[in-house]
């Protein structure tokens, strides 16, 4: 089986909006709407979960009606973005095998060849992540003193879906290194010692955090130029 998660907890404070930034109308239907409706229309899907914060899951439920969604459900999230994760590795019963993507609501512009191609590299590695290269020189500072500045050959931005076989991402949850910081579901697995692999990603397929990213978003809208 494989499982898309569409984790949808942010909350827009860096756009000063009350409204989620992942229920804000983005063209003609809210922006979590956009990578939902590319992940259930990809035939290799079979379930999505969304995770949101209690206060909007009845918004997600009346926008994704069971006749029009019929492979999705909602489930309340958890304090930090890996307990929004877990809470959909225990929300019903899986095997180890199946396969799980992790996308965040707020990057609206994911395409089915990313989400396919994230799917079929997990099911021959086990853990990936879809990632873009570094187009500007990327320096590394303390206390506003650059320490280093890494070679930008190597360097490479994270993006989403995360793709895990269960197994791994239960393991990683179980065995995390609670002293290391966790910033997303790849950050507990490289913990704990355990190989990741990369997808390409698109620089398209960036995430709406500020004032600028969405209205380059309805830029991209306006142009039909998202792939």
């Amino acid at each position: 089986m494989n499982i898309g998660v569409i984790l949808a907890g942010g909350k827009g404070l860096r756009l000063n909006k009350n409204l989620p930034k992942q229920m804000m109308l983005l063209g003609n239907k809210p922006v979590i709407s956009w990578s939902v409706d590319t992940f259930h229309k990809i035939d290799l899907i079979d379930k999505i979960i969304v995770v949101s914060e209690k206060s909007i899951l009845n918004d997600i439920e009346k926008l994704f009606p069971p006749d029009n969604y019929p492979k999705l459900s909602s489930i309340e999230g958890g304090e930090e973005r890996h307990d929004s994760s877990f809470n959909a590795l225990i929300s019903s019963r899986f095997n180890d095998e199946d396969i799980f993507l992790f996308h965040d609501a707020a990057r609206p512009f994911v395409t089915e060849e990313i989400i396919i191609n994230t799917i079929n590299e997990t099911k021959r590695s086990g853990a990936c992540g879809v990632y873009i290269k570094a187009v500007d020189t990327i320096a590394i500072v303390n206390n506003s003193r650059i320490e280093s500045i890494p070679d930008r050959k190597s360097v490479y931005i994270a993006q989403t879906p995360q793709g895990f076989k269960y197994g791994v991402i239960m393991k990683a949850h179980k065995d995390k290194d609670k002293t290391r910081p966790i910033t997303d579901d790849i950050s507990l697995v490289f913990n704990i010692g355990l190989d990741l692999s990369v997808v390409d990603g698109s620089y398209n397929n960036f995430k709406i955090t500020t004032e600028h990213d969405l209205r380059f978003a309805e830029f991209l809208i306006g142009e039909k130029d998202v792939k």
